[in-house]
């Protein structure tokens, strides 16, 4: 049964991942244009608008894709979320599509095999590996904004986690994030642009130190760790 439900869950994923490839493919230009130029932002909004559930289907297709293609940004998503549905409406969907998305990558890469990942990558968080800390670890890089959070999910397959454990801090991990950005979105859609612009250049700033004290950030969680496993063994 076990085997069966993992077999199932590998097969969803993988259907999921194709059909999101060909979407993207066939319409790769719209896409971008969408999570770029702000006239087609502003189309695609209405549309969305006016599609009623069809339209919430469209935009939950566009943030599970913006997840999955890591290299798309993010932030252009999460403020239409805000947008077209509120602060914290967008934040629930938003968080659906971050959700479906995770366990879609997560079954993918764990039949694909370690092959799938960049050496390099898994050598930068090597310390994620240590299982009796992980679970704080991959929260903190969830939390901190700046962080590749999308390109993270890829080593979910490689960490002491069990599949809902993970999903669980893929996607806590990144509310304040998310609802950050639905916040400004549903600001700037009800006038109050000069908050929603206040929010922007304070969250702008800590990302970019973030962004710029990376590494240090990372030596310091793992610096951490070993002071948490030495204050184990006293």
């Amino acid at each position: 049964m076990k085997q069966l439900k993992k077999a199932l869950g590998t097969a969803l994923s993988a259907a999921l991942l194709l059909a999101l490839a060909v979407l993207g493919i066939t319409y790769r230009n719209e896409i971008w244009a969408v999570l770029t130029r702000q006239n087609a932002r502003d189309a695609f909004i209405a549309y969305v608008r006016d599609g009623g559930f069809a339209g919430m289907l469209a935009f939950l297709g566009l943030q599970i894709l913006q997840v999955v293609v890591a290299v798309l940004p993010g932030e252009p998503v999460e403020l239409m979320a805000g947008l077209l549905y509120g602060t914290w409406g967008g934040l629930a969907l938003c968080l659906v599509g971050v959700g479906i998305s995770t366990m879609a990558i997560y079954y993918c890469v764990r039949a694909a095999g370690a092959r799938a990942i960049d050496p390099a990558t898994l050598a930068k968080y090597r310390f994620l590996r240590d299982e009796a800390h992980v679970k704080l670890f991959l929260f903190l890089l969830f939390f901190i904004p700046g962080t590749p959070k999308d390109a993270l999910i890829y080593l979910g397959p490689f960490l002491p986690l069990n599949p809902l454990a993970f999903l669980l801090l893929a996607t806590v991990g990144r509310i304040p994030s998310i609802l950050t950005s639905t916040f400004v979105g549903s600001q700037f859609a009800a006038g109050s642009w000069k908050v929603s612009l206040a929010v922007s250049i304070v969250t702008g700033i800590a990302a970019g130190l973030c962004v710029l004290f990376q590494e240090r950030i990372l030596t310091a969680l793992a610096a951490l760790r070993g002071r948490l496993r030495r204050a184990e063994k006293e």
